[in-house]
């Protein structure tokens, strides 16, 4: 039988962002977050927990490069261009990103660009304000 954490050690995994009356938390950009499914299995809770301590320093370097880039001629950056950038997986910045995103630091501009591959890719920009 697979054994599942106690809640606090679920909740631990989570980090949330609406809190009580729909309240939006505010969360430090360096704060250590991972997304991990309550179904996952063993090897992508293992996964996880490892992306875990470095989740933080690579939000930060992340959010740094979107506001750099935001204020240059470029008007933003994609996901690929920052993966290419910081020589990190495509998964990680994703990762990061999606958290970025859902923590309000930063916005989709509307804007596409062409990845490497060809495909349609969003251009990130900061949240003015934060």
């Amino acid at each position: 039988m697979k054994e599942h954490p106690d809640m606090n050690q679920q909740m631990e995994m989570f980090h949330p962002s609406n809190g009580l009356g729909r309240y939006k938390e505010t969360v430090a950009i360096s704060t250590p977050t991972v997304a991990i499914r309550h179904d996952a299995t063993d090897t992508s809770r293992e996964a996880g927990e490892k992306a875990k301590p470095n989740s933080g320093k690579q939000r930060e370097l992340i959010h740094f490069w979107i506001k750099w880039a935001t204020n240059s001629e470029a008007k933003g950056i994609t996901a690929d261009e920052l993966s290419t950038l910081l020589q990190l997986p495509a998964q990680s910045v994703s990762a990061r990103i999606n958290g970025l995103h859902r923590d309000g630091f930063i916005v989709d501009s509307g804007t596409r660009r062409k990845t490497r591959y060809n495909r349609n890719a969003i251009v990130w920009t900061i949240t003015y304000g934060i």
